[in-house]
């Protein structure tokens, strides 16, 4: 199945470099078979498949056009509840310039999504062909599973929390309350993020990645039932065959182009 690159954002500040993105784009066009979601099954050996999560802005203006220019097939995995929703199409920087712990904190709290794709640009992005929009699930909350400690002061996972809870939350407590325990709210978290997609943009959504990383069995099994076929991970491995456990390499901003290069081919064989 080759290899599956995992991304968040592309940003002079906040993950990788537009630059080293290019270099990295430009490497996989020479080197590798890029392909979309939709050749992922047939794929073989020493190919890739460009992923993101959470839907920043920044896509938009670092990443997007680096795609276009070296036709590089990629899935974009968003959560409906952070997209802004406008249909506008903005062309500023200024939306992008938002960590990602201040972005979240703005759109649990107070609604605001503008550091977030907006529905009229995932809806170009969607319509030129190039990128598919898949689920990162409704609200970008884990469905059951397990927590992970809370570590301060840049995880914003306690923003999803309520206030009277949220200020008495201690350093290494595992955050449970990102989860959804509710088997009927976590298939809802699934089955209408992927029906508001494919309403939004008029596109069939077949593919979700797990917010956190975080799933087990029975969620998979949740997942095939509402309709998707396609379910990627946050482990990094050799891909097999498995649909529903698709591992990716992730790509961070600190990583040079010899580890790129390396993982890369290694992860493609």
């Amino acid at each position: 199945m080759g290899v599956v690159l995992l991304y968040h954002r592309v940003h002079p500040q906040f993950g990788v470099h537009p630059e080293m993105f290019e270099r990295q784009m430009e490497f996989l066009f020479d080197k590798l078979k890029t392909i979309s979601l939709n050749r992922l099954e047939n794929s073989g050996r020493f190919s890739a498949l460009v992923t993101f999560d959470d839907g920043f802005y920044d896509f938009f203006v670092y990443a997007y056009p680096v795609l276009k220019k070296y036709r590089v097939p990629a899935v974009i995995f968003v959560s409906p509840e952070r997209v802004l929703d406008s249909e506008e199409v903005r062309n500023s920087l200024k939306f992008s310039d938002v960590s990602t712990p201040e972005a979240f904190k703005r759109s649990f709290l107070n609604g605001d999504n503008r550091a977030f794709l907006s529905w009229g640009e995932l809806r170009l992005i969607s319509s030129e062909g190039l990128v598919s929009v898949q689920s990162h699930a409704l609200t970008h909350r884990a469905a059951l599973g397990k927590g992970k400690p809370y570590r301060p002061p840049n995880d914003w996972r306690i923003y999803s929390l309520p206030e009277d809870i949220r200020k008495n939350v201690k350093p290494g407590t595992e955050l449970t309350s990102i989860l959804i325990a509710d088997k009927k709210e976590a298939e809802r978290e699934l089955s209408l993020s992927k029906s508001i997609l494919e309403k939004k943009l008029g596109k069939e959504v077949n593919a979700i990645a797990w917010p956190w990383g975080i799933y087990d069995g029975e969620l998979v099994e949740m997942a095939k039932r509402v309709g998707y076929r396609f379910c990627f991970t946050t482990e990094r491995g050799w891909n097999r065959g498995n649909l529903c456990r698709i591992k990716r390499l992730a790509v961070g901003e600190k990583k040079s182009m010899f580890w790129f290069k390396t993982r890369t081919l290694f992860y493609a064989l």
